[in-house]
């Protein structure tokens, strides 16, 4: 009996149109700090065990994600003013973590350090260095607006999570602890008037002020580093 040919069977192997890449943007669209392996594989079309041809692990796969999000990060150039530097990098480091939800929360907790961020943080701590900063002061203020960015982001969001109230019912983070200011008597403390505004409360909260006190802090050490060479 003649058989009838049939069509060539599939070469073992990777999915011709999948990629690491693809796989970590699908990670991010899941969420980064929250996705499961088997949601990856569903939003790709794929089966689980395919997604192990592109990563080794649910941890390789957080760092491919992390790459990929610093990858899309419209960096700053290394060759601002030192203060323009640092503030243009907190807003690139917050634009990230806004545009992929639980970022902030995973660069935190997981040891995850892509090239193109220890490339461009490398040069912002030598153009740090040039403006008057000791090597370490440079490397810390790096690190202190990063990790200034990410805990005051995972912060922010944390305000929208709906937490059980001491009445039984059950309402946001934000109106709780705007509640508990605004039943505080009036004039217990300096600044309950900052604690009622609006935008405490929302978008980025007190972080550009919290920014501002360290990066005044900051100048006073490049000041006090140019001073003996202009007085002598």
């Amino acid at each position: 009996m003649k058989q009838t040919p049939g069509r060539p069977g599939r070469r073992p192997g990777r999915a011709p149109s999948l990629t690491r890449d693809a796989v970590a943007d699908a990670a991010l669209a899941e969420g980064i700090a929250v996705f499961s392996m088997p949601g990856v594989a569903a939003r790709l079309g794929v089966s689980h065990s395919t997604l192990y041809r592109y990563v080794d692990s649910r941890d390789d796969l957080v760092r491919a994600a992390v790459e990929r999000a610093a990858a899309h990060t419209d960096w700053p150039p290394a060759d601002l003013p030192w203060r323009e530097l640092l503030t243009a990098f907190a807003d690139a480091v917050w634009a990230a973590c806004d545009a992929s939800p639980g970022l902030a929360q995973v660069l935190l907790t997981t040891p995850a350090a892509p090239r193109v961020m220890v490339d461009r943080l490398g040069g912002y701590g030598v153009a740090l260095v040039r403006a008057g900063l000791s090597t370490r002061d440079a490397a810390v203020a790096v690190d202190f607006v990063g990790d200034l960015v990410l805990s005051s982001s995972v912060a922010m969001r944390g305000l929208d999570r709906t937490v059980p109230d001491a009445a039984g019912g059950a309402r946001t983070a934000r109106e709780q602890y705007r509640d508990a200011w605004a039943s505080a008597p009036a004039g217990s403390h300096p600044f309950e008037a900052e604690f009622a505004a609006e935008e405490t409360w929302h978008g980025r909260g007190w972080f550009d002020d919290k920014l501002a006190v360290f990066l005044d802090g900051l100048a006073t050490r490049i000041v006090a580093a140019h001073t003996p060479e202009e007085n002598a």
